[in-house]
């Protein structure tokens, strides 16, 4: 590292000052070096040295006639640029015709404008007797720092601030043994302010830097290694109400924990937000079936089924039985109506839910089979009351009678609504079922059906082989009948 740009001339008599940068001081000489190499590199005597002026020394600067400046010197093949001494001698327009002075004296005057001019350089020429060399010890933490191309910047900063000759590194080489140290060169004034700079302001800072630099290449491993991680691995995201979050983590945490030792699987759980948005819940592992079957366990969801007319008894059943049996079947979280929508909300895991909602749906299907059931329950029963009614009047009429009284009592009491034909018929079948003679029916009762015990008759069974009729009684026979409030007399039953 080069100490500060100076001024060198080449003899104490010299009135130009050439531009140098101080290389090193050694005891009352300091080396310079010059641009472009135009001279070689050369230990002057320090009283040959001065500084450049401070900067913004020249604001305000507008010379006049007869002030003695300095002009700006061009470089040449034999000379590195520089400053010599002269004197205005006229103004025209913004040029200004100078005059050397003191050894360039014979040279010809230069036309110059105010950019090229500057008042004289009021620095004295650097006294060694009151140079200080002073090293400063870096700490273990800046030691690769200080070695390094980021530490030339920082102190070429302390070494203009403070006003220094010099502000460099020792030991610059990793391969040395020795530690690494800053070299101040100066007025004491100087090494003082420029040792302050240093442990105060650029080492603090450096070292807060240089830890947060160490702290950022371990998070930037790491931030890879994860990245890595997490392509090789395979991940779902799904989300799930905030108030379901609690029966996801289980008490203590448990349930999450079997979770991830069961499957080995990460799982993360967004932070729970303020408006009460769905957590977010990111499931990951190597294994596809191992995250599926991790997120099967945790994702709750709530889903509505409405319901509408005879469904909501069907589906919810005498005292809820039947949705607490379908929750209960099904592992649900809970299974409730909601009277206002007149819907029924469901919650658990997303498989628990489906299942769920399966056996509603076959429930609900049966719900027409019942109906139908019932209705042809109906009719049948309807048709057996409509059969009984009519039995009901034929069972009024019974008969006691053995022969033609019992059947003229059962068929007064059938004819009760026939008027005579009761009595008609009563005399008729009265001689159908006297088989051996002659039989006599007396008055059956129609209320009550019943009939007389018949006398006895006399005929015979007619048992020819004739095709012209079917086999007649012989005998005779009497019947009574009453049919309705009329009386009749049959005839005589008689037969061939």
């Amino acid at each position: 590292m080069f100490g500060p740009p100076v001024e060198v001339r080449k003899n104490p008599k010299s009135t130009t000052w050439y531009n140098a940068t101080i290389l090193d001081i050694n005891g009352e000489n300091i080396k310079v070096g010059f641009e472009e190499q135009i001279w070689a590199s050369r230990e002057v005597p320090a009283f040959s040295v001065r500084r450049c002026p401070q900067e913004n020394a020249d604001d305000g600067f507008d010379p006049d006639v007869d002030e003695v400046v300095e002009v700006s010197v061009a470089a040449s093949e034999s000379n590195p640029s520089g400053w010599s001494l002269g004197k205005v001698k006229t103004i025209k327009n913004s040029f200004y015709f100078i005059g050397f002075v003191g050894t360039q004296k014979g040279n010809q005057d230069l036309i110059v404008e105010r950019n090229a001019m500057r008042r004289v350089n009021s620095e004295p020429p650097i006294d060694p007797a009151k140079l200080e060399r002073r090293l400063v010890k870096v700490e273990p933490e800046l030691h690769a720092w200080v070695r390094s191309q980021d530490a030339p910047g920082c102190l070429t900063h302390v070494q203009s601030k403070a006003r220094l000759l010099l502000c460099s590194c020792t030991n610059e080489s990793a391969n040395e043994k020795a530690p690494p140290k800053v070299l101040l060169i100066g007025d004491e004034r100087s090494v003082e302010l420029g040792e302050k700079l240093l442990r105060h302001i650029h080492f603090k800072n450096q070292i807060e830097m240089q830890r947060f630099h160490e702290q950022r290449e371990q998070l930037m491993e790491r931030l890879q290694d994860q990245q890595r991680w997490k392509e090789d691995r395979n991940q779902e995201t799904f989300t799930v109400e905030q108030t379901l979050v609690g029966k996801i983590i289980g008490k203590k945490g448990e349930n999450i924990k079997q979770i991830r030792e069961r499957h080995g699987v990460n799982v993360d759980i967004s932070a729970e937000s303020s408006n009460g948005k769905p957590t977010t819940v990111t499931v990951s592992g190597l294994s596809l079936e191992d995250v599926r079957k991790a997120r099967a366990e945790m994702e709750f969801i709530v889903d509505k089924i409405p319901l509408e007319g005879k469904a909501v008894g069907w589906i919810l059943g005498r005292g809820y039985t039947n949705i607490q049996e379908i929750a209960k079947k099904s592992e649900l979280h809970y299974a409730r109506f909601d009277d206002k929508s007149s819907s029924l909300e469901l919650c658990g895991l997303k498989h628990q839910v489906e299942d769920a909602k399966m056996l509603i749906s076959v429930h609900q299907e049966y719900l027409g089979v019942y109906d139908d059931m019932a209705e042809e329950t109906h009719l049948i029963q309807q048709s057996f009351e409509e059969l009984e009614g009519a039995a009901g009047e034929r069972r009024k009429g019974k008969g006691k009678g053995k022969d033609g009284g019992k059947d003229g009592g059962k068929d007064g009491g059938k004819d009760y609504y026939r008027g005579k034909d009761g009595g008609k018929d009563g005399g008729r079948d009265g001689g159908k079922d006297s088989y051996k003679g002659r039989g006599k029916g007396e008055k059956g009762d129609a209320e009550k059906g019943k009939g007389k015990k018949g006398g006895g008759g006399y005929g015979g069974w007619d048992d020819d082989d004739d095709d012209d009729e079917e086999d007649s009684y012989h005998g005779k026979g009497e019947g009574r009948g009453k049919g309705g409030k009329a009386k009749g007399r049959g005839r005589k039953g008689g037969g061939k």
